[in-house]
C-alpha cells in the first residue's frame, strides 16, 4: 500500500519505530535537564556539553575495556560516573553561587561552560570525529516489515523506560524525592526544617550529569561523534523540555518521543529541513497548551 507521498505504509511504520528510538535517546538527555530546571530553576546550557563529554570518554574507555557484555556496561557506567564527578565540581564551585542571581547571569555562566568543555574536548581528543566499536550483542539489525532497524534502536528504548522508571521511583517513592519536590515548592522552608538544601541541590545536579554522561556513552553506538554533538543535543533537549512542560518528567518523556517521531518523519517529507518539523511541533503545542503537555500554569 502506497501513500500519497510515495512511501508505503510499512515504510512509515519503520520510520516511526526509528523515531521512537531517537526520541528515547533524546529523553535520556532531556530527563537530566528537566530535573535540574524543576528542582534548581536553572537553565543549564552546559548539559549538552556534559552529554558530549560522556560520548568522548566512552570512545576512550571502550578499547581498553573490550567489548564483552559485562565490560560494555562497565565502561558506559564509568563514563557516566566521570561526567557526574565533573558535574559535582561544576555545581559546587560555579553553579551554586548563581542560583539566586538574575537569569541572564545563569545563562552566561552555563553558556561559558559550553565553550570551556568544547575547548577541553578539542584539546584532549582533537577536532576529528571519534568512534567506538559496537558490542557483538548489539551488532546487526532487526527485520521489521521487510526493513532492518539497528539493534541499538531498541536498546535506547529499553534504557529510556528504565531511566524514566528509576527517576519516577526516586522522585515519588523515596524520601530524597519528597525533599526534592519540597525544595521546588519552598526551598527556604525546607531549609528551616533541618534539610541541607545546598547538598540536596548538588545531588540533583550530579544525578542529572550522570544521565547526561550515560546518554552520551549510548550515542556512540550510532557511529562517530563530533564536537558539535553538544550544541545539537541541547537544542533538541530544550525543545523537549518546553513541549513537555517545564520541570515535568512525564511531559519530557512524551515530548521526547513526539519530537523523535516528528524529526524521523520529517526526514521523509523535508529531508533538508527535518529539524524545522520539530520546531513546528513546538509552535503547535504551545499554541494549544502554552504551559506544555504536562506543565502547570503559573499565576
Amino acid at each position: 500500500m502506497t501513500t500519497t507521498l510515495g512511501y508505503t505504509l510499512s515504510e512509515y511504520i519503520v520510520q516511526i519505530i526509528s523515531g521512537l528510538g531517537a526520541g528515547s535517546l533524546l529523553f535520556l538527555i532531556a530527563s537530566g535537564l528537566t530535573l535540574v530546571f524543576g528542582a534548581l530553576r536553572v537553565i543549564n546550557f552546559a548539559h549538552g556539553s556534559l552529554y558530549m563529554l560522556g560520548a568522548y570518554i566512552a570512545t576512550t574507555l571502550a578499547p581498553a575495556a573490550g567489548l564483552g557484555n559485562g565490560s560494555f556496561w562497565l565502561y558506559f557506567l564509568a563514563a557516566a560516573l566521570i561526567v557526574a564527578g565533573g558535574g559535582l565540581v561544576m555545581e559546587v564551585l560555579f553553579f551554586r553561587p548563581i542560583y539566586h542571581r538574575p537569569l541572564l547571569t545563569q545563562l552566561l555562566v552555563t553558556f561559558a561552560f559550553v565553550l570551556i568543555i568544547q575547548g577541553i574536548v578539542r584539546e584532549v581528543w582533537g577536532p576529528q570525529s571519534a568512534t567506538t566499536p559496537v558490542p557483538s550483542f548489539l551488532e546487526g539489525s532487526v527485520r521489521i516489515l521487510g526493513s532492518g532497524l539497528p539493534r541499538f534502536t531498541f536498546a535506547f528504548m529499553v534504557m529510556a523506560v528504565v531511566v524514566g522508571l528509576a527517576l519516577w521511583g526516586i522522585l515519588y517513592r523515596t524520601g530524597l524525592g519528597r525533599m526534592i519536590r519540597a525544595a521546588v515548592s519552598d526551598p527556604d522552608l525546607l531549609g528551616l526544617s533541618g534539610v541541607n538544601v545546598r547538598a540536596l541541590f548538588t545531588g540533583v545536579f550530579v544525578i542529572a550529569a550522570f544521565f547526561a554522561g550515560l546518554a552520551g556513552a549510548l550515542v556512540t553506538l550510532q557511529g562517530s561523534v563530533g564536537t558539535d554533538l553538544g550544541i545539537d543535543a541541547i537544542i533538541r533537549a530544550f525543545v523537549v523540555v518546553v513541549i513537555g512542560g517545564l520541570g515535568s518528567l512525564g511531559g519530557a518523556f512524551i515530548a521526547a518521543l513526539l519530537v523523535g517521531v516528528a524529526e524521523s518523519l520529517g526526514a521523509f517529507w523535508v529531508p533538508q529541513a527535518s529539524l524545522a518539523i520539530v520546531f513546528a511541533v513546538l509552535v503547535v503545542v504551545l499554541a494549544i497548551r502554552p504551559q506544555g503537555i504536562l506543565g502547570h500554569r503559573t499565576a
